[in-house]
């Protein structure tokens, strides 16, 4: 089955005044209790793989086109088993002329067995514009030529139940909408103040030349969908140019990211504060939980031992303050009478109970998303693991089980 009729088959039902869509419980409002949550294994992809692109030339750099990597976001379908892995802009860091794509795996997860979770790549899709030209991940493609539509740093991805898919773009940053057919139909106006006024193919260049927007290579880096399907929830890695301040290297530091609403029909855009607990650390995907209600990937940028943080973390949105029309937050705390999102710990990586702690923890979980419900009725929660395309490196996907034993409960 193609994934175009895949998408259409998202299940939806009514259980207890809570709509569940693709396994995922949604109320009018509601507290959160944390849950019991197990690990119940990985699954991978070797770094050599090839994907279904059909891209069998060299990439300026001298590694295969059609290279299985890179993995960036994930989404399931609410289909069977079948999820949307998102790569990024390709190996080196935006300097190759690798197609942007996007992949279906086959993710199936059977919990207590010999091998509990097993993938298995299925398609590979072609992300193009609306005049069918495809979309590069060099940084160096900072304008569109009639047989290429730009650069594209695609980072998160979710499906609408009329089989959209949104893609968030970190070189704007961009939120775009493609058709069943992978053509880009719309492209949202995101604020100003999000935005670069001078692009280059240089990260060092990018941040010297701009006082405002988003830190090179550090834009919108996670997607969320609202249950009902009419809000896009983007969130920046970190803090905006004019949010932090930079140091001596040239690094830029702040405690805020800024999440974004954006209401579908309309294009109506709110923005709320999210604080990072670290200065150093950085957001990589945000999930929706229940109205109002998150799920946001945040870490730091080491690996192995020296990783220290590595949680998801719970957020509210309901009292926090619109900030659409502030231009520049302070570093490190917000003015009087301006409200962050709430935040609570959810899960810590690093913990101990996982086994994933320890000289082998990958430093770029990326991908989230809620997978298949199980027998049980526990909720899958499944993440990706970017390789950066390295060919001695798989692509991971770790799977938990979320438990039965969460409750929504109505305001």
């Amino acid at each position: 089955m193609s994934l175009n009729l895949c998408l259409k088959l998202v299940a939806i039902a009514v259980v207890s005044n809570c709509l569940i869509i693709n396994g995922v419980s949604w109320s009018a409002g509601g507290e959160f209790e944390r849950p019991s949550i197990q690990f119940i294994g990985t699954a991978e992809i070797q770094g050599t793989a090839s994907d279904l692109s059909g891209h069998v030339e060299k990439l300026e750099n001298g590694e295969p086109h059609n290279r299985f990597g890179g993995i960036s976001a994930l989404e399931y379908t609410g289909h069977g088993n079948r999820f949307i892995a998102l790569p990024d802009r390709g190996p080196d860091d935006g300097a190759t002329g690798f197609q942007c794509r996007y992949q279906v795996v086959e993710i199936n997860i059977t919990p207590d067995s010999a091998k509990p979770v097993q993938v298995e790549l299925k398609e590979t899709h072609a992300l193009k514009d609306f005049a069918a030209r495809s979309f590069t991940g060099s940084a160096a493609a900072t304008k569109c030529t009639e047989s290429c539509a730009g650069r594209l740093d695609p980072e998160g991805v979710r499906v609408g139940r009329d089989g959209r898919i949104f893609v968030s773009d970190e070189y704007g940053p961009n939120l775009i909408a493609f058709d069943a057919t992978d053509l880009e139909i719309a492209r949202f106006q995101l604020p100003w103040h999000l935005q670069i006024r001078n692009a280059s193919d240089s990260k060092t260049a990018e941040i010297q030349d701009n006082s405002i927007g988003r830190v090179s290579n550090r834009g919108m880096e996670g997607l969320a969908l609202s249950g009902d399907g009419k809000f896009l929830y983007g969130i920046i890695q970190s803090c905006l140019l004019q949010d932090g301040e930079r140091t001596k290297s040239g690094k830029v530091l702040g405690r805020y990211c800024r999440m974004v609403e954006v209401e579908i029909s309309s294009g109506k855009i709110c923005e709320f504060a999210y604080p990072m607990d670290s200065l150093e650390n950085g957001v990589s995907e945000i999930l929706a939980w229940s109205p109002g209600q998150f799920l946001v990937l945040e870490r730091d940028g080491n690996t192995g031992v020296d990783a220290s943080y590595r949680k998801l973390t719970w957020i509210d949105i309901s009292e926090a303050t619109d900030i659409v029309s502030v231009e520049a937050l302070p570093l490190d705390h917000l003015p009087a009478g301006m409200q962050p999102v709430q935040k609570r710990d959810f899960l810590d990586f690093l913990n101990p109970a996982y086994g994933l702690a320890g000289k082998e923890m990958p430093e770029k979980i990326e991908g989230l998303t809620f997978g298949p419900t199980l027998p049980d009725r526990r909720r899958t929660l499944v993440l990706a693991i970017d390789n950066d395309f390295e060919a001695d490196k798989p692509s991971l996907f770790w799977v938990f089980a979320v438990g039965a034993d969460v409750t929504v409960s109505a305001r």
